[in-house]
């Protein structure tokens, strides 16, 4: 079962800080949500950020309370601990795609996931590679009208306007706040989207266009996408031995769709696949169609040391 969250977020976007302060805090056994005044003090940040980090732990993949205390999971074990981690201070560039494809999947929540609804739109849902706000929150308006309490325009706009802020940089200016205030989120350097002009409506109003990259990603690692598409296999096919080309790039929740990639890249990706783990995947073609075979079905988490792995 799926369902989606609008917020929780407190208007905030991921901050480059926030993940590594929350995960040594869990490392030593420290609740940091529990009680809003000791989880200021352990993690340096006002209320509401405090409550906001809380959203983006879960919504990142990096911890989940089980029973009376949080527990890291296995991504953020191996690749954000503070002990022994391979990048807890967030500067390798496939840690930061890794972070979108949680996002983008959600957390489950005993049988039901959970997912922030701006990006299962910009997954599942929105076609285009151009959107402006005005035009995104009146989908987003359309989606809630059945629910039995509805959502407001603010809160929609929020939801869009945070989502926005995680992925494009903002303009920093540290005398309009505290140096928190000022910092960025960590998926803006992926430039996944980008400001792109703007858009003039017949009423006069101008509203900024914003673009989604959906060429080649030459920053995204093989590495990182064996593990997405093994993850992904895993929950969505798991008794399916073959998939076509079009089920990678089209499917739901995809890592074509998630990572908005072409097909050609997509293909040169399942070749470079078959080459580099010819025991694990076997490259099917045609005279109707491409895929390839999964030969060894492997659990995701046991790849996340080889994304790291400096050839």
């Amino acid at each position: 079962m799926l369902n989606f969250v609008y917020s929780g977020h407190q208007s905030f976007a991921l901050r480059i800080s926030w993940l590594p302060k929350a995960v040594a805090a869990i490392e030593n056994n420290i609740d940091p949500f529990g009680n809003p005044r000791e989880g200021m003090k352990h993690l340096g940040l006002g209320k509401n950020m405090v409550e906001a980090l809380e959203f983006w732990v879960k919504a990142s993949g990096v911890a989940q309370k089980t029973k009376a205390q949080w527990e890291l999971s296995d991504f953020a074990t191996k690749v954000l601990s503070r002990q022994d981690g391979l990048d807890p201070f967030l500067e390798n560039q496939q840690t930061l795609w890794l972070l979108h494809w949680f996002l983008c999947r959600g957390w489950d929540d005993g049988e039901t996931t959970i997912r922030p609804y701006a990006w299962h739109f910009l997954t599942n849902v929105f076609p285009d590679d151009e959107m402006v706000a005005t035009e995104v929150v009146d989908h987003f308006a359309g989606a809630v009208s059945t629910q039995t309490k509805p959502l407001s325009a603010v809160t929609l706009r929020q939801h869009f306007d945070v989502f926005i802020r995680t992925y494009v940089a903002g303009e920093s200016d540290v005398s309009k706040g505290t140096p928190e205030d000022t910092l960025d989120s960590p998926l803006a350097t992926l430039n996944l989207i980008k400001r792109y002009g703007e858009k003039k409506f017949p009423n006069g109003k101008r509203e900024t266009i914003f673009r989604i990259d959906c060429g080649p990603k030459p920053s995204f690692s093989i590495g990182a996408f064996r593990f997405c598409l093994q993850s992904w296999w895993n929950r969505s096919h798991p008794n399916e031995k073959q998939l076509t080309l079009r089920d990678i790039s089209f499917s739901e929740d995809s890592p074509g769709r998630v990572f908005r990639l072409p097909e050609t890249d997509i293909y040169a990706r399942l070749v470079a696949l078959t080459q580099n783990h010819p025991h694990e995947w076997r490259l099917v073609e045609s005279q109707n169609q491409r895929g390839i075979e999964r030969l060894e079905k492997t659990n995701a988490d046991l790849l996340l040391k080889s994304i790291y792995e400096r050839k």
